[in-house]
Order: C-alpha cells, then structure tokens, then sequence
C-alpha cells in the first residue's frame, strides 16, 4: 500500500476505502458515515468541509447525502490542484503495469479527434480498446461512460478532460488502461472554466484503487510546463506516445 499524502483539509489523496452495503458497492448515493470511511477521515472533518462550501453534498430531511461520482469528481479536481510531491505519494509503489508510456502506445492514440456530441467522442475513445480486446462488453462500457458524464462532466477545465466510467469495478474491462483523443479545434464538454477541450485522457481502471493511481500520473504529467500546448501541437501518434514517456520519466 502507497503512503498517505494529506491535502489541506486533512483528506488523504490516496486510495479512498471502498463503501459497502452487504458486501457490494454502492453505486450512486452515499451517507454522512460512508463518506467519511470514503476518504478516511472523521464525519466532523466532513461536515466542517460542507459548511466551508469545499465539499458537494444534498441535505435530505436533516440527513446529508453523497453521490458517489461527484464526490469522485471533487477528488479528481482536488488532484489536479494539489502538489506533485503529493500526487507522487499517491502513485507509489510504481506498479509498472499502471505507467502511461505502457498505456498509451500509438494505437491507443487518437489524432485529429472531431468535434461532436459526447455520446461520440466517447465511441471514439473506445473504439481502439474493443478493437484490441480489452472492453469485454462495449455496449455496458459505453453506458457506464455516459452515464458518468451525465451527472457531471469530466472535464477538469485548461483543456483537459478524463473521461471514466461510473463505477471502476465493474467497467467491463478486462484489465486497466487508457487511451488518448487529441481535438486540435478544441470542443465544449461541460468543464468549469468554460474553457474548449482540446485533451481526452479516458481512464478505464478496472479498481477504484487503479483508477487513482492512473489519475494521479495522468495529473503529473499534465502540470509540466508547455506539455498540453505540446500534446495539441504534435503531429502524429508516435511523437505524441514519445512525449507522454518522456514527461512520465521525469516523474519516475
């Protein structure tokens, strides 16, 4: 198990408990006590947050509830905010099998990604994981990955967007991998900045815990100074899986 990295407020940006109800997962709504074995810390911290307006939660008849993909949401963006000596935390030990370089070979590279509804980029993100074999279940796939958008989108704003299924453990993946959409003319996709997205990084962790490690390198690289302006920039699949090795080594 990785060490602990503690953002501000005290919450791990490591590994989130996984809640339960009878030995499953709960999908979608989450309480006040299971948030807070979510991300290890005490239900005072987590009402402490809510009244601070840090943390997204609905009060229900005097009782707080929690949607799982947002509050996975809030730790995505939380992420991409906090220190990359903490994010580097997060990603150790290695686990090889988890580096970008490995993940996104050209193949799973998508050049001169167009414009379109959702629904269609995703089915672009895809398509090179059932081609190769990976999604064991494209139809289930792809409505886990609309689904999430449609609580809230994932893009993560400066042009980046880290599209995900709803609930990892149970994506219809064989094993944990990415893959790359590159739309040069920049596309709305729901993010807060308002601003294009230029950037896909699809994300299919087969855990919760696979899910962040990948989002946490993901986050590492994209920091580095010039490195999304260069992504966009690069004109073919092979110098774009050379770019994204050479910025993971950097963080190795």
């Amino acid at each position: 198990m990785a060490g602990q990295a503690m953002d501000s407020c005290g919450v791990e940006l490591l590994m989130p408990e996984e809640s339960t109800t009878n030995g499953e997962m709960t999908d979608a709504v989450m309480t006040l006590q299971e948030v807070a074995a979510y991300l290890k810390v005490s239900e005072k911290t987590i009402l402490r947050m809510i009244q601070a307006g840090e943390l997204p939660g609905l009060k229900v008849s005097n009782q707080w509830r929690f949607v799982r993909a947002v509050i996975d949401d809030w730790l995505t963006r939380r992420m991409y905010r906090t220190t990359s000596e903490k994010l580097s935390e997060v990603i150790q030990p290695r686990h090889p099998e988890l580096s970008l370089a490995r993940l996104l070979t050209p193949a799973r590279i998508i050049m001169d990604l167009e414009p379109g509804a959702k629904k269609d980029v995703l089915a672009r993100l895809v398509a090179p994981l059932v081609d190769e074999g990976t999604v064991t279940d494209p139809a289930a796939y792809m409505a886990a990955l609309v689904g999430r958008e449609e609580i809230v989108s994932t893009a993560i704003g400066d042009g980046v967007a880290i599209p995900h299924a709803r609930d990892p453990e149970h994506a219809a993946l064989a094993q944990s991998c990415m893959t790359l959409g590159i739309c040069r003319a920049g596309m709305p996709f729901g993010a807060l900045d308002e601003k294009p997205t230029h950037l896909f990084f699809l994300i299919g962790g087969i855990s919760t815990e696979d899910h962040l490690r990948l989002v946490a390198r993901t986050m590492l690289i994209l920091r580095q100074p010039g490195f999304i302006d260069a992504l966009v920039g690069t004109g073919d699949q092979a110098a774009v899986a050379a770019l994204i090795a050479q910025a993971s080594e950097k963080n190795a």
